[in-house]
């Protein structure tokens, strides 16, 4: 809530109804809960007992909630990088904590998963600064699709917790113009914006193919990051040539079983591309139809490189994890929840921070012990309990109850 006070307000106060911070808390509530739309939240919290513990959390007396329209038009105002700061602010929490140092690559550094998505796209042109794409060009049927879509970095912090930490937009400032916004040139904004935020984090980022290349890893060695990037033949041929050659030559082939499965790996260190020295790991089991190959400047040994193989196949959890669960498991990532392009920005970090709090509470191994059931039923669980238990009613619960033991 302190966070959330910390947003300046845009409104004339003199016509303020309800504080920022109970706007703000009912939508990201709307996203624990796993509510697809704001006018679905008007509705599903529209009872005496849910106005009251919404009012409990944020402090107030409500009498009623504020309509889903009313929210929007104030996300319409807030400036989008306000609700980014509270993001960074949120995560340098748990990096401080203990609690999730296990999840750090060799005991040092953060795993930090970059990746793009689309979020909306629509045959109707969207309000601002939209990307778009031309199908069936010179044809009858030809056509635009509009679309906004988002560069994420999203942090680590356990095998079922993967937070987001920074977001930038691909945009265009203008559709006449003769070259549009992409990923690469977002991933290079969002790096420098990374770094200035969390100037001393010891990072190692994890990407796909698409960042094999000489910029990111010119940005990495200026900012002393490391990196674990996909790697494939087109993305730097002679370095695939290079290495295809060296491993005949090379004795850090390994064969292995972990349990019933069946592995191998290779690695060749040290080859050079524009400066840099690369280390290329390729990892492959029995039954998959294709190895993974990845590009690292990361020191390799045959004690580390299957561990650093894991950590390399860990960048599906931003896919999995992050864009698959909040486009498809609750959180209703793909819904227009605002036609106003600002507005549409603030939703998104809003979900953020709701998913963030969500994969806590999912991870709390106390809190579901022995309960069989899906996450969207346990979050159903949630908004029921939340309509018809009253919060200051379980305050006098002990707080040992309430630690985290995460699974």
């Amino acid at each position: 809530m302190e966070r959330l006070d910390g947003i300046a307000d845009p409104r004339h106060q003199g016509y303020v109804k309800y504080k920022s911070r109970v706007l703000l808390a009912t939508r990201i509530l709307s996203a624990i809960f796993y509510i697809s739309s704001m006018r679905k939240t008007s509705e599903e919290l529209n009872s005496q007992i849910a106005i009251e513990n919404i009012g409990y959390l944020c402090g107030e007396e409500l009498d009623e909630l504020p309509y889903w329209e009313t929210v929007n038009n104030y996300l319409k105002r807030v400036k989008p990088e306000e609700l980014q700061n509270t993001v960074c602010a949120l995560v340098k929490r748990p990096v401080r904590s203990r609690a999730f140092e296990d999840a750090r690559i060799r005991g040092r550094y953060w795993h930090i998963l970059i990746d793009g998505s689309g979020i909306v796209s629509s045959r109707k042109e969207l309000d601002g600064n939209y990307i778009f794409k031309v199908h069936h060009r010179g044809k009858p049927e030809e056509y635009k699709e509009y679309a906004y879509y988002a560069l994420e970095a999203k942090l680590v912090l356990g095998n079922n917790i993967v937070v987001s930490i920074m977001t930038e937009f691909v945009e265009n400032a203008d559709e006449e113009a003769k070259k549009q916004d992409c990923e690469r040139k977002a991933c290079k904004r969002l790096m420098k914006r990374l770094k200035e935020t969390f100037p001393k984090l010891p990072i190692c980022i994890g990407a796909d193919s698409l960042y094999a290349c000489k910029p990111f890893f010119d940005d990495c060695k200026k900012d002393n990051w490391r990196y674990i990037v996909r790697f494939k033949e087109g993305s730097i041929p002679t370095v695939f040539q290079e290495y295809e050659t060296l491993r005949e030559l090379s004795v850090n082939r390994r064969k292995g079983t972990d349990g019933k499965i069946s592995y191998r790996y290779d690695f060749v260190s040290g080859i050079d591309y524009e400066g840099h020295k690369l280390n290329c790991l390729e990892y492959a089991e029995d039954g998959k139809p294709y190895p993974f190959v990845f590009l690292t400047n990361l020191p390799l040994s045959r004690r580390n490189a299957k561990e650093t193989a894991f950590y390399g196949r860990r960048r599906w959890k931003i896919e999995n994890q992050g864009f698959n669960a909040q486009k498809n498991h609750g959180f209703a990532l793909s819904h227009l929840f605002s036609r106003n392009y600002q507005a549409m920005k603030n939703h998104y970090y809003l979900i953020q921070i709701g998913h963030m709090i969500a994969q806590i509470m999912d991870a709390w191994k106390s809190l579901w012990e022995n309960i069989r059931q899906s996450k969207e039923q346990k979050h159903r669980r949630i908004l029921e309990s939340w309509k018809t238990q009253r919060l200051s009613e379980c305050d006098l619960e002990t707080p040992s109850r309430f630690q985290i033991r995460l699974e």
